[in-house]
Parts: structure tokens; sequence; C-alpha cells
């Protein structure tokens, strides 16, 4: 994984709190209750990234805010690391 540890310490702490605040969210993303379900074809990856944008972490190049993760991450790295701190999800639909 390129992530660095404290890159992933950020990322962790962003997705534990939507989780935090939306515990049944794995279980609506199994059961198929969010938008445009029926199109998703990789559910695991649609789970992750949506946690992520709702986390408001910030993958930037330094120029970012502090909170930003800087550094040179593209969506394959990110959905590595996005795999470690998310739970899985098995589609049920």
């Amino acid at each position: 994984m390129k992530f660095t540890n404290e890159h992933l310490a950020i990322l962790k702490a962003g997705v534990d709190k939507v989780l935090a605040n939306n515990p049944n969210a794995a279980q609506a993303y199994e059961e198929g209750r969010f938008p445009r379900s029926e199109k998703v074809k990789d559910l695991q990856r649609r789970f992750c990234f949506d946690v992520f944008y709702a986390s408001g972490v910030k993958i930037g190049d330094g120029m970012g805010t502090s909170g930003d993760i800087i550094g040179n991450y593209n969506d394959s790295h990110i959905y590595t690391a996005l795999k470690t701190v998310c739970p899985t999800v098995e589609r049920k639909y």
C-alpha cells in the first residue's frame, strides 16, 4: 500500500466518523437502499468511495488546508487504503 501510516490514520478517522453517524450504512448498501443501486457493478468500491466522499477527507498535492492528505495517490491507491478501513459489504439484492 502506498499510503503512509499517518495518512491511513487520517483516512480511518474520517471513515469512522461517517460510520459512527450512520451505523446502518453498510446494511443499507447491502440491501440496495441508496441512489442508483441497480446500476452498481462493484458494490464494495461504491460503498468505500461514498463513505470517503462523505468523510470530507481531501487528497491533495500540498496546496490544501490542514487535514488534507498530501501525497501522490491515484484512485487505485485510495481504494486499496479504503478497503482496509471500511467494512466489507456483500450484495443481498
